[in-house]
């Protein structure tokens, strides 16, 4: 009986990893890109380190890099990535009925790891597995700990890449979100959300509003394609 648990536990931990490698692929040259763009904004490799292990957002770290480049006042900073990855809870919300039988705790250190690619693999997996505490924190921490790690070997390397831009890095977040969704676009609510929330999105972009479009086209994807999805079952 103990061999069986063992090998179940061994298998959840696998999955984990089978998970986390197409996200720490990415996460590798990202996190070193932002790492240098937060070093290039003036901050220090301890803060860059504290930002990535604390924040852990992709698109957050490099706006709030940038606003500090620009010298942004700490409460705007707080008050831009606070809009632009409140899309998260969105994220967490999908993910509940999931995990609703966990501990408050479990739950909470769950969700303070989620992020748009990890929550791709969670919302992909779940859905056709068992949900497994050891698969979902061994995703979580592994992918979590590849950030990290990136980032701050991008801020000790600052000084020895003196303009990263040329590199195309910056890139690598959207590149790799798109490479993990695409694949599971397989229904017309799916379909209508990913349509919708670029629509949205894009035309807030257009009128230099880019940090709400953020959060416009995350809202109203999660709109349509859950209406999306009522009617086709209505049908």
């Amino acid at each position: 009986m103990e061999q069986k648990k063992l090998y179940v536990k061994y298998k959840d931990f696998v999955d984990g990893i089978r998970l986390f490698v197409p996200i720490g692929a990415g996460y590798l040259p990202l996190g070193f890109a932002c790492g240098i763009v937060c070093a290039e904004a003036g901050m220090s490799v301890m803060q860059i380190f504290l930002m990535s292990l604390l924040v852990y957002a992709g698109a957050g770290q490099y706006i709030a890099g940038g606003m500090i480049a620009a010298g942004a006042s700490p409460l705007s900073i707080i008050i831009t990535t606070f809009i632009v990855n409140s899309r998260h809870i969105l994220y967490t919300s999908v993910l509940y009925p999931y995990i609703s039988k966990w501990s408050f705790l479990k739950q909470s250190l769950f969700a303070a790891q989620i992020t748009d690619e990890v929550f791709a693999m969670h919302s992909s997996f779940m859905s056709r597995n068992n949900v497994s505490t050891v698969t979902a924190f061994t995703l979580n921490i592994f992918s979590h700990s590849s950030w990290v790690i990136s980032n701050t070997i991008g801020g000790i390397s600052a000084s020895l890449i003196p303009d990263s831009s040329k590199f195309g890095l910056d890139f690598t977040l959207y590149a790799l979100f798109i490479a993990l969704i695409l694949p599971r676009l397989v229904n017309t609510a799916q379909f209508a959300a990913l349509i919708t929330g670029g629509i949205a999105a894009t035309a807030f972009a257009l009128f230099d509003m880019v940090y709400i479009g953020v959060v416009a086209g995350a809202v109203a994807g999660a709109f349509a394609g859950y209406y999306t999805g009522r009617m086709m079952n209505y049908a």
